[in-house]
């Protein structure tokens, strides 16, 4: 599998964050209907059989990526107290600091102490807006169904990453020409989520190390079984909701689902090209679909002294 870059130029604000598997599910709705169920299918049975065509991150805005979350290294004992004090001043902005440039990501991964990692603020702003919400049975407002508040967000660009194998780059460029082409997330019909312009390129940005121990992943996933469980990480819960002409219908949210967010790290002295797994049976209207909770890894030098749970 080689390494693929995604860039998005947004026309519009969105309403859904671009994560992995909501990214994954507008390519499989593309796939349905550029190719059939019958092709959608064989897709999916390629995941299950452990021979992943393609893995993808969450979407990021501008070309930043996720600070790997590792412990600071201890401080030296023999500091004054006055360096001290600005290490730990230090070591509070680091702790909110979510993106960092590819330059920075790219001495994480070699080992480089995380307080050492400045970051960016990236260029996504946040809108809060008034909504109508309708009476489904009359189709208009009444004082039982009040104005609630909508989030909007905007980022001029949104960028994925991807490893896709050779005999399906073709097939990944024309998925996600099609979500270029359709618009991304919810309320994209009334004109959230329009793209304005992708590229599709190969990429070979990461200097990855030569004696990796761990990984960090650029996705949410959900471990799989014999997946490493030493390591460091955030947790998110997902309330996934159901995409397309499913959307609409009675029993189209999902069972909240706990993942694990992109930046979180793993010790593994061999990493593997893919960590995590398809979820199942997260709608019981839906059996047939599925979750992507697949990790895309990055291998890298923890530092950090390995925790024995």
């Amino acid at each position: 599998m080689n390494w693929f870059r995604v860039k998005f130029e947004l026309r519009t604000s969105f309403a859904s964050a671009w994560q992995s598997d909501t990214i994954f599910g507008h390519l499989c709705w593309a796939m349905r209907y550029l190719h059939g169920e019958a092709k959608l299918r064989r897709f999916l049975q390629l995941y299950d059989d452990g021979t992943p065509p393609l893995l993808l991150s969450n979407g990021f805005p501008g070309e930043l990526l996720p600070k790997p979350l590792v412990p600071f290294p201890p401080l030296e004992k023999d500091l004054p107290r006055e360096q001290q004090k600005e290490k730990f001043r230090q070591r509070r902005q680091a702790k909110h600091v979510r993106y960092i440039t590819l330059s920075e990501f790219n001495c994480a991964i070699s080992g480089q102490p995380a307080s050492l990692l400045a970051g960016v603020e990236p260029p996504h702003t946040v809108r809060v807006t008034l909504k109508n919400q309708l009476n489904r049975l009359t189709t208009t407002t009444d004082d039982e169904h009040p104005l609630y508040n909508f989030e909007e967000h905007y980022s001029p660009h949104i960028t994925i990453y991807l490893k896709v194998s050779d005999d399906f780059v073709d097939t990944a460029r024309e998925l996600f020409q099609y979500i270029a082409q359709t618009g991304y997330g919810k309320r994209k019909s009334v004109g959230y989520g329009q793209v304005e312009s992708m590229s599709f390129q190969p990429f070979d940005g990461f200097t990855l190390p030569h004696k990796p121990n761990g990984f960090v992943t650029l996705s949410n996933f959900v471990p799989a079984p014999n997946d490493p469980v030493t390591g460091f990480w955030n947790v998110t819960v997902k309330y996934g909701k159901m995409g397309e002409e499913w959307a609409s219908e009675d029993q189209a949210f999902k069972k909240p689902l706990l993942m694990l967010e992109a930046g979180s790290t793993f010790f593994d002295h061999a990493p593997r090209s893919y960590y995590g797994r398809l979820v199942k049976n997260l709608n019981p209207a839906y059996r047939q679909a599925v979750q992507y909770a697949f990790a895309l890894p990055v291998p890298m030098v923890i530092t950090a002294p390995q925790v024995i749970s």
